[in-house]
């Protein structure tokens, strides 16, 4: 028993008959709306210069920066990725951008900052990892690690760490300022830091308070996690 027209591929001859390729759907099709900064209310939009402008990208980074460096800044805007923020720390002419690890929309975001990373004076990116994303020959050396701290793109302020080497790297709205800044061969630090505990406990936090505290940015001394409440998981 045969199958008349199995297997044939049937073009119409006429694009009368072409019912599923309107070229009016794409048309009625509206554009995506472009991300913004939200200010708040009373706060002047114009982007204005700062002496370092910090930015502080990972998981769950938005907890960590409102209880260790977030005290004496003033909420300057919501940044639309998650719960990211920038705040201006007035007595120390210092922005700090909190950024929760969103790549979907880096790229709009590192736009959105660039006209604050033009006008800082030094600006400053520290992005944090999960240590399992960390590739080396050498990884067992680094298991009673708590953390491992890299430089990125030189040595950086700190001449005690070693740079980042392949295939290890970075992406997001950190690697894009910083990136832009190297372009424009203005002054920028970056490191990464892979840790073995997200989000951030007591232990885990330090390498991220001394790196802070080398590089000028006020912070407490020993960062606590807020409580959280029991499973009241029984067995």
């Amino acid at each position: 028993m045969s199958c008349p027209g199995f297997g044939e591929v049937r073009i119409p001859s006429s694009r009368a008959f072409w019912d599923d390729c309107e070229e009016d759907e794409f048309e009625s099709i509206e554009p995506a709306p472009k991300s913004q900064l939200k200010f708040m209310d009373g706060t002047d939009e114009t982007p204005f210069a700062s002496d370092l402008l910090v930015l502080l990208e990972g998981p769950f980074v938005t907890e960590f920066s409102r209880g260790a460096l977030l005290d004496d800044a003033k909420l300057i805007c919501e940044i639309p990725a998650k719960s990211s923020t920038l705040h201006w720390n007035a007595s120390k002419g210092q922005l700090i951008a909190t950024l929760e690890e969103d790549l979907t929309s880096s790229g709009e975001i590192t736009e959105l900052l660039i006209p604050y990373a033009q006008l800082a004076k030094r600006v400053l990116t520290i992005t944090i990892k999960p240590k399992v994303d960390y590739k080396s020959e050498e990884i067992d050396r680094y298991c009673e690690y708590v953390a491992i701290v890299h430089s990125i793109g030189g040595k950086g302020d700190d001449k005690t760490l070693s740079e980042l080497e392949a295939p290890n790297f970075i992406a997001g709205v950190a690697a894009g300022i910083a990136s832009w800044r190297n372009q424009m061969e203005l002054p920028v630090s970056s490191y990464v830091i892979y840790t073995d505990k997200l989000p951030l406990d007591v232990i885990a936090a330090q390498p991220v308070l001394k790196l802070l505290q080398k590089m000028g940015v006020p912070c407490i001394e020993r960062y606590l996690p807020p409580a959280k409440d029991s499973s009241y998981l029984y067995m």
